[in-house]
């Protein structure tokens, strides 16, 4: 493993969330992003670059950082283990996230510079990450950004990847071209893509069916709470949604649910409705 070229990915959970649900609820594609699909795309495409062995193109670190409430999703950390990646949890404070950009920051630059990484893909696209990208560049790592492809018109919703931030990377590849070489016949790695239930696109942009999710916070007295979907994703659900005679739910109540995957103007998290118990 000495001379492989050691990729760490380093993942901004919420910003990750929002790519996910753009390629499920808008892009043409009607498909949630596969963790390993997506690693050995990444390995694919340092394969391409550099010429070497896709056998010595490894994703040797990942790393997901978020903020989450009290419990998380059961059923999403599990796809987060099942693909080796490394869930970093931070509190919520007043039901917003602090902290995120400072840990994802120090945890990629010290996994770059201990393990060490050749290859660090920062999968966010904040400006907070621009003095990391600009520190590991000048440290001889290669910073590889991902970026969503102007040439399909993203939602309003969907952030977008910060000037500053591409300025200081090696590369900013599209999504969609880190994606298409899976299209071939002939690629020998997991596909990039997996379909689940409710996740293709309807004509309005959304997914179709009920999404599914674990109460995660409802502290006693209050008139909302908050839900978990299965990929990880927050959800703000208040009392006159639930089932009738209900104005809370335990933590830990698994439940079914709809809305739309974009907050409401003003707010951060998305609005659960029509909550049943599953």
């Amino acid at each position: 493993m000495g001379n492989d070229e050691r990729i760490g990915v380093f993942y901004d959970g919420t910003w990750f969330a929002y790519v996910s649900d753009y390629y499920a609820s808008v892009h043409p594609r009607a498909a949630r992003v596969s963790l390993d699909g997506f690693h050995d795309a990444l390995r694919w495409y340092v394969h391409t670059v550099t010429g070497r062995p896709l056998a010595e193109c490894v994703v040797s670190e990942a790393h997901y950082v978020r903020g989450r409430i009290e419990t998380p999703a059961v059923a999403f950390d599990a796809v987060l283990a099942a693909a080796g990646v490394v869930r970093h949890d931070l509190p919520l404070h007043g039901g917003k996230e602090k902290g995120v950009d400072v840990h994802l920051a120090l945890e990629a630059w010290v996994r770059a510079t201990s393990v060490p990484l050749r290859w660090v893909v920062l999968v966010t696209g904040d400006a907070d990450f621009t003095p990391l990208a600009a520190r590991l560049v000048a440290h001889g790592v290669r910073v590889v950004l991902p970026v969503v492809d102007g040439g399909l018109l993203a939602p309003a919703w969907m952030p977008r990847t910060a000037a500053p931030l591409r300025a200081a990377a090696s590369a900013t590849p599209a999504f969609e071209d880190l994606f298409a070489p899976a299209d071939r016949a002939d690629y020998p790695l997991r596909a990039p893509f997996v379909r689940t239930s409710g996740g293709w696109a309807s004509a309005a942009g959304e997914p179709r069916g009920r999404r599914q999710g674990t109460v995660t916070g409802w502290k006693p007295g209050q008139a909302h709470g908050f839900i978990t979907d299965i990929r990880g994703a927050s959800w703000f659900v208040s009392g006159d949604d639930l089932p009738e005679g209900s104005k809370s739910l335990p933590v830990g109540t698994s439940v079914s649910f709809s809305g739309p995957s974009t907050p409401p103007v003003g707010h951060r998290y998305p609005r659960a409705y029509a909550v049943q118990l599953a």
